[in-house]
């Protein structure tokens, strides 16, 4: 048998609390359900609401001015498309403001 002095540290120690370490376990596992519980209603008060200011479904006045937009915006990309092409390639064969890295 060992003498006491080198065999304190292997003995079984009591840590000091009055409750067993499962009861401690069990009410620190009770005591994160209720905060869970306190929580959800608290969220449930204060936080399941729609957000008012989301998308909304848009009208058809709306929808008309976007699809006239479009085709406005479409147009003037066609028309600028075909002027660049007429205009052609310049002396060296690079269009006008268009920058050549070699």
């Amino acid at each position: 048998m060992l003498p006491y002095t080198s065999a304190a540290p292997l003995i079984k120690r009591d840590e000091g609390y009055l409750l067993p370490k499962p009861v401690i376990i069990l009410l620190i596992i009770i005591g994160a359900g209720l905060l869970v519980c306190v929580g959800f209603a608290v969220h449930s008060a204060f936080g399941f609401r729609s957000n008012g200011n989301g998308m909304k479904n848009m009208g058809s006045e709306q929808m008309e001015y976007m699809t006239a937009v479009r085709g406005r915006n479409l147009a003037v990309m066609m028309a600028q498309g075909q002027r660049s092409r007429m205009e052609g390639a310049g002396p060296g064969g690079v269009r006008m403001g268009e920058s050549v890295y070699d």
